[in-house]
């Protein structure tokens, strides 16, 4: 990107579990930046696809561990980075054209920020572009932005300093697909944070993708949610609290409809019964609501 100084040096770590299919283009779009100074680290965590063997005909740098999970991956890159600053790139996602000089451009203009974040395009599997819309969001009060919903659909939109990421400890292993979150809360709660309203990454929607299970993620979220409620000041848990019931609501709407997809096509078991388990338990209102209606319905008669 012209006017942009490449004197910082930027680490693209890209972590993999059984994505082999997606990682060569995730590894060509790092290739396609224009800028100088980029280091690429893929770090396959266990893989049991052909990813090792993908990654290293790619000729990029690859450190092979056993499957730890996604943080201790991106952990696993961010310590072996020297670069000044880093980016997380899922296996199956690509950055956009110029977007690690915007992000370093973002950077250079506020030394203060430990981060700078943007927005996502969405594709499908295939690579074909999807609908997708984003909601404003108020640069002056991220931290209480993010409490009540990601609006970083996936970390390849962020860009952080290597050294202030290292202070916090990287990652928060045990927060699965949540743990990009808990460090987002974390930095913009000290004000570390800035938003940069363009598109830096496109995210790939799969029905393998950790973020298409919405038990799954309801969990990690509310897990992070209770750490913050742990960490925050008192006066902030009134909002970690709306926080945690405007979580409850997305997700369990998205249990709902996953419960009834899997009894229409008749799929009865563990699954199931976790999903049941964990709406009652979150998400009461949500499963009340549902209840009251089909009960409404079911009063009406057949029409």
């Amino acid at each position: 990107m012209p006017g942009i100084a490449d004197d910082l040096s930027v680490a693209v770590v890209i972590p993999c579990f059984n994505q082999a299919r997606f990682l060569p283009a995730a590894v060509g779009s790092v290739r396609k930046q224009q800028y100088g100074r980029i280091e690429c680290i893929v770090v396959n965590d266990g893989s049991t696809d052909d990813s090792a063997a993908v990654a290293r005909a790619l000729r990029v740098d690859v450190l092979q561990q056993p499957n730890r999970g996604v943080s201790e991956a991106r952990n696993a890159g961010l310590a072996a980075a020297r670069s000044d600053l880093v980016l997380f790139l899922d296996a199956d996602d690509e950055l956009l054209p110029g977007a690690i000089a915007r992000g370093v451009g973002a950077l250079t203009a506020d030394p203060a920020a430990a981060a700078v974040v943007g927005r996502c395009q969405v594709m499908d599997a295939a690579g074909r572009p999807l609908p997708a819309t984003h909601r404003p969001v108020d640069p002056s009060n991220l931290y209480v932005e993010w409490l009540s919903r990601n609006f970083v659909w996936t970390p390849g939109a962020a860009m952080f300093r290597r050294r202030a990421l290292e202070e916090i400890g990287g990652f928060p292993p045990g927060l699965g697909p949540a743990a990009d979150y808990a460090v987002y809360l974390r930095l913009a709660r000290a004000g570390r944070i800035r938003l940069i309203l363009e598109d830096q990454v496109r995210y790939r929607k799969h029905e393998s993708s950790m973020s298409h299970d919405p038990v799954l993620m309801l969990r990690a979220t509310l897990q992070v949610l209770r750490r913050e409620r742990s960490e925050a000041p008192a006066s902030l848990r009134g909002c970690i609290e709306l926080g945690r019931k405007s979580w409850c609501e997305w997700y369990g709407e998205q249990i709902v409809s996953r419960l009834r997809a899997d009894w229409r096509a008749g799929r009865r078991g563990r699954a199931q019964i976790r999903g049941a388990v964990t709406l009652a338990r979150h998400c009461p209102r949500v499963a009340l609501r549902h209840v009251a209606r089909k009960a409404v319905l079911m009063a009406a008669g057949p029409r």
